[in-house]
């Protein structure tokens, strides 16, 4: 959150309004609001918009969240930022989609508004390729355990990732599994540019996450700020 906002503030958006386009259970969306943001999300998962309503009345915070898709143009108007993290831009399978979504943001933002949204960069994936992962997470007395398993289909510029994981509760000696299954799409900077221009957008750069360089080998996540044209 730190980053995100010293970035917006770099592009000279101060606290106003903004909204969270994949806002999920409203994590982002309640700390923007405690440092002062007036706040929207939307995020297409009924459940997890219950729990981001959920923790806004229990924070005190007024922050409307909407279940809807992030691909289809709502009532949202006259924002000073859009924000989309956590690689909502990925979970965009082609360009119409992704440009779907930029066409959201777009009718959301005031001309001269400002968009931040973070993707999987191709560079990194094509560089490193994929492997198995594991984490481990311990909070006493739960245990969580994720295993990755990817697949790439370099044809089609995609990351199927299979999730295991693995939910313990050590006092109560039970376990409970969970799997599911992610289909990525990784973006170079000129697709995601040319995209931006074709919704009205005025690119300002792609990024290195945690960074203000250029997008590298070293790291899958990278990012995009854009700003939307005063004039079509």
């Amino acid at each position: 959150m730190d980053f995100v906002e010293r970035r917006l503030r770099d592009h000279a958006v101060t606290p106003g309004g903004i909204l969270d386009l994949g806002c999920g259970t409203g994590l982002h969306a309640i700390e923007f609001a405690r440092r002062g943001w007036n706040v929207a999300g939307i995020d297409l998962s009924e459940e997890m918009v219950a729990k981001a309503k959920s923790s806004a009345a229990r924070s005190g915070l007024p922050v409307p969240f909407r279940q809807g898709d992030a691909c289809e143009i709502g009532p949202e108007r006259n924002f000073d930022a859009v924000v989309s993290l956590f690689h909502v831009a990925s979970y965009q399978r082609d360009p119409a989609s992704l440009e779907a979504l930029f066409r959201t943001a777009h009718a959301a933002l005031k001309p001269g508004g400002v968009f931040l949204f973070d993707y999987w960069y191709g560079g990194a994936v094509l560089a490193q390729g994929v492997e198995t992962r594991v984490k481990v997470i311990e909070r006493k007395p739960l245990r969580l355990t994720r295993i990755a398993q990817s697949d790439h289909d370099e044809a089609n510029a995609t990351v199927f990732v299979n999730y295991t994981l693995f939910c313990e509760d050590t006092d109560r000696s039970t376990i409970r599994r969970v799997d599911e299954t992610h289909r990525m799409r990784y973006w170079f900077p000129f697709e995601v540019e040319s995209s931006l221009k074709a919704c009205g957008f005025q690119p300002d750069g792609n990024y290195a996450w945690y960074s203000d360089g250029a997008p590298n080998s070293k790291t899958w996540a990278a990012y995009s700020i854009a700003r939307k044209r005063l004039a079509p």
